[in-house]
């Protein structure tokens, strides 16, 4: 094939274990190693990644390459680019594959810089025709999907979570080949003072299947009770759209949209939302979308797979009433 290079997904470390999003990278990275003829490769880098290096050989890849470094305990932008560059230089030109988290979003367009290397960033799947490699991503708030190819030697894409179905683990294969990066002449801006974490109350937004979220067509905190009560009968993450957020309804943790969280659960319930574009494109990704409004012009009725029409006040009490009942 003409695009048969070899793949490199990066592999986040938290908390001494492989990043809740790895397997749906290495999904990723299969699947493009698969569509584009050439080897998968794992990179694992972080600090003390012993028993992370382990869990990654549990998928399947053909070699794991790890760097282990104290400077690499914490995400730092030059470190972490900076050793990534090292592991690809081992590689020759590969695809890299990393998450679109937090981190993903300032480290791929860094290690773009310093490879000379084509990115796209948010991609949400990957196919191939008579040899080249291309990649899809959406664009105008998810009206438009791009598709776009790899016209430079380096090229790195940053998937949309969910947009790959997470392989399992398997028996551990591939050899685990231990890079010395050389990070002493890395000039670090950023420094570590401190970490303070804050533990979210219920399921967090980002990991879970189901959703039940808010909008503005709430009309007051006091209703997001109602929100939280279907939510918690249905064992899923409460989010909302923007207004909500910004006038203290919900946690701003828990917006969905173009500016919030990204999302594609199983199930999405949109209680009171009127589907601007920007929320729109923070939860296209769901595979049913149902929406309760009272107004029947309202724009999440054109993405809705179900649709209710009326008060919200009247049909999430009963709605919630009756999935208790079916889940004594």
């Amino acid at each position: 094939m003409r695009n048969a290079k070899p793949v490199l997904a990066f592999l986040k470390v938290e908390g001494g274990s492989l990043h809740p999003l790895a397997p749906e990278v290495i999904a990723a990275g299969r699947r493009t190693a698969r569509e584009s003829g050439g080897a998968l490769f794992l990179a694992v880098i972080g600090s003390s990644i012993a028993a992370a290096a382990e869990e990654a050989r549990s998928y399947g890849a053909e070699r794991v390459f790890t760097v282990d470094d104290p400077r690499l305990d914490m995400y730092r932008g030059e470190y972490f680019s900076a050793a990534l560059k090292q592991v690809c230089a081992l590689t020759g030109p590969v695809i890299v594959v990393m998450a679109n988290t937090v981190d993903g979003v300032d480290l791929a367009p860094r290690l773009a810089c310093l490879l000379e290397a084509g990115l796209v960033t948010d991609c949400v799947d990957v196919a191939s025709e008579n040899g080249v490699l291309s990649f899809i991503k959406p664009i105008y708030s998810g009206n438009v999907m791009a598709v776009y190819t790899a016209a430079t030697d380096y090229f790195i894409i940053s998937i949309r979570r969910r947009s790959f179905e997470a392989l399992p683990k398997g028996s551990p294969a591939g050899e685990i080949m231990p890079v010395a990066v050389d990070l002493d002449a890395v000039a670090c801006v950023v420094n570590h003072v401190g970490q303070r974490i804050e533990e979210e109350a219920g399921i967090k937004i980002d990991a879970a299947d189901r959703i039940v979220a808010g909008g503005r067509g709430i009309g007051k905190a006091e209703g997001f009770e109602q929100v939280r009560s279907l939510a918690e009968t249905l064992g899923a993450a409460v989010g909302a759209s923007r207004p909500p957020c910004d006038l203290g309804w919900a946690s701003p943790k828990s917006q969905v949209g173009q500016t919030g969280q990204i999302v594609a659960p199983s199930l999405y319930i949109a209680i009171g939302i009127s589907g601007s574009t920007q929320h729109l494109a923070g939860m296209l990704g769901s595979k049913t979308i149902v929406a309760i409004n009272k107004d029947p012009q309202a724009s999440i009725f054109k993405v809705a797979n179900y649709g209710i029409v009326g008060n919200y006040e009247e049909i999430v009490p009963g709605l919630t009433e009756t999935l208790q009942g079916m889940m004594k």
